[in-house]
């Protein structure tokens, strides 16, 4: 099993910066990789890819490994078989959208660790275990030690939830899923009184339990990169693949307009 580098950045509370993927090409992915990201979320519940198209899947995980970068897979909801389809894959790690109580997120890091702290299905021929190549007595002790677990807190029940998600043992970091709060909620824009008290109280929290939170950052990246550090995040998100391409490519395309 190899080590999770992003889960050792974290730990040493480095800043680290990653991206969604949500086109569906190993190419992007090895982009990305090259690019100097530490981490991508591959999304698998807004995205084409799915965790059960399983050789799409781990072209890309593949893809990320040969650049360099670490892969974690959003899942469309939390789900054994298909945290098991992810991991299996070589991803190092699960972002489980919908949680709401501890008992979700007790069940996601179930999925995702195998006996006795979970009930991941035990198979070493798996390309997470290099197709046995990779497989040792300490393979599952280690693999649990390096694979993560990240709730997306996203409903109004799971901020009410949160002191105890949070004490679940094996949540590595948290993201806060500010659009679907405000939508739940009834408010068309993230920037509404609700959702940035919800938005303060998770961090509140977060720094508190020593658990840290990840901020999704929008252009101009110059700017929130800058504040975000300042506030002390060490987890950013920069967008996702499409929106980068849409910013910088329209981006280009103004400057010609205005120019000509």
């Amino acid at each position: 099993m190899k080590i999770n580098s992003l889960k050792e950045k974290i730990r040493a509370g480095q800043v680290v910066v990653g991206t969604y993927l949500f086109i569906p090409s190993p190419t992007i992915m090895e982009i990305l990789g090259h690019a100097g990201f530490d981490y991508v979320i591959i999304d698998t519940e807004h995205s084409p890819t799915g965790p059960l198209d399983a050789q799409t899947l781990e072209n890309i995980v593949r893809a990320a490994d040969v650049s360099g970068v670490v892969t974690l897979v959003r899942l469309p909801e939390r789900s054994r078989i298909m945290t098991q389809k992810a991991l299996d894959a070589g991803a190092m790690g699960i972002e489980v959208p919908g949680v709401k109580t501890r008992e979700d997120v007790e069940n996601a890091v179930k999925d995702a660790k195998y006996p006795p702290k979970g009930h991941r299905g035990c198979c070493y021929l798996t390309r997470g275990a290099r197709y046995s190549a990779g497989f040792t007595p300490d393979y599952w002790s280690n693999a649990n030690r390096n694979t993560m677990v990240v709730p997306l807190i996203e409903k109004p029940e799971a901020v009410e939830n949160l002191e105890d998600i949070l004490s679940v043992d094996g949540v590595d970091f948290v993201s806060f899923g500010a659009r679907d709060h405000s939508m739940s909620l009834g408010y068309p824009t993230v920037d509404n009184p609700e959702t940035n008290r919800a938005r303060e109280y998770v961090l509140k929290v977060c720094n508190q339990r020593g658990i840290p939170l990840g901020r999704f950052l929008y252009p101009p990246f110059d700017k929130s990169v800058k504040k975000a550090i300042t506030e002390g995040f060490h987890v950013l998100v920069i967008g996702g693949d499409v929106s980068l391409l849409y910013h910088t490519t329209s981006e280009i395309v103004n400057i010609v307009r205005r120019e000509t």
